[in-house]
């Protein structure tokens, strides 16, 4: 028994001594051009953005594009040149109009890169938005580290939407900004000759609904010229998920829903990366490399380029919601006015609210 004890930590150490971390080679290659492009009716939504790509180890941001010049090209038409802004950011102060054709063409370290033509789509269109119940369910580990699974009721916010030749495909960025309240509790009667204290504060904070893109297009084999449904976000209706102290009071949310009318290949494209951020380690989950946009060398077919050019109708729509109210009378009501709303924070009032306020 001692010397199979002896041959056995013998083969122990033997083993320890022999392990050594592999660490593979891979070539570093120069860095490749990425385009990040959207183009929409609206000025303050245009950008082209150029980087390169990291290498495999390298720890850096991506490096920014220097010497660049980008220009969007109308067919048989106008040619505009970006603005650069900063270094390898560039914006077109003029808007591409619907149904005509445009292409992107970047000019960097003497190679030429143009994109597909693509045509400009027509303004989306909403038919209607309203809101359902809905239960998420959701799972949390109890002191024991046994996961429990938890029901948490919400309400979903849908959007109906028109599907025509010319536009049937749209992306959506959302942003929830939920309303409070807090009443300062009275101490005291004031002195007779000051005027009253400030007795509410009026708050707000801003959630983004944007983990991947939101992206509606008709169903497969579909003939229907209606996307019905599409959910945009969910709501709890327990305001505790969101607010950090039960003196707060929930005052509503202010929905404000960035709207895009997109192309079938734009489509496409951001459901490829939506594939890639939900990739979890199957042998079959596309990579990166594997998601192609519509830019190429045309110097110099062989060079890769990364990115896509996004030719957008866009629009805003805003809403308000309380699901502080019966379920049954929980209505979703449009707001046609569009001030710029701070991301949060709170006034001390003595009971005026901010003027983009909604009740």
């Amino acid at each position: 028994m001692y010397k199979k004890l002896i041959y056995f930590s013998f083969s122990l150490i033997l083993f320890a001594s022999c392990e050594e971390y592999y660490t593979p080679h891979i070539d570093l290659i120069d860095g490749q051009l990425v385009v990040e492009a959207q183009i929409t009716n609206n000025p303050s939504k245009n950008f082209v953005r150029l980087t390169k790509t990291r290498g495999f180890y390298d720890t850096h941001s991506p490096a920014v594009v220097s010497g660049a010049s980008v220009v969007l090209v109308e067919i048989n038409g106008n040619v505009t040149k970006g603005i650069e802004n900063s270094i390898g950011y560039f914006q077109f102060n003029t808007v591409p109009v619907s149904g005509k054709k445009y292409k992107l063409r970047i000019i960097y370290q003497n190679d030429t890169y143009e994109s597909e033509e693509v045509t400009m789509p027509p303004l989306p269109v909403v038919l209607s938005a309203y809101s359902g119940n809905k239960i998420e369910r959701y799972y949390r580990t109890d002191a024991y580290g046994v996961p429990q699974a938890f029901d948490r009721p919400g309400r979903e916010i849908y959007f109906d939407l028109s599907a025509t030749n010319t536009l049937s495909y749209y992306r959506f960025d959302t942003r929830a900004i939920i309303e409070w309240i807090y009443y300062i509790p009275m101490t005291g009667p004031p002195p007779p000759n000051d005027p009253p204290p400030p007795n509410v504060i009026y708050g707000w904070h801003s959630y983004y609904f944007n983990e991947r893109y939101n992206i509606a297009g008709p169903k497969a084999f579909s003939h229907s010229n209606i996307i019905e449904k599409h959910p945009l976000l969910t709501l709890a209706d327990n305001a505790r998920e969101y607010l950090q102290s039960d003196t707060l009071l929930m005052s509503g949310w202010i929905l404000i829903i960035d709207l895009y009318g997109t192309t079938k290949g734009s489509f496409d494209f951001h459901g490829k990366l939506n594939s890639q951020f939900a990739a979890d380690g199957s042998l079959f989950d596309p990579v990166q490399t594997q998601i192609y946009g519509n830019i190429t060398c045309i110097t110099n077919p062989s060079k890769i380029v990364f990115g896509y050019f996004d030719l957008n109708s866009y629009q805003q729509n805003r809403y308000y919601i309380n699901l502080d109210t019966q379920k049954e009378n929980i209505k979703l009501r449009q707001i046609f006015r569009y001030p710029d709303i701070p991301e949060e924070g709170q006034i001390l009032s003595l009971g005026s609210s901010p003027d983009w306020w909604e009740r």
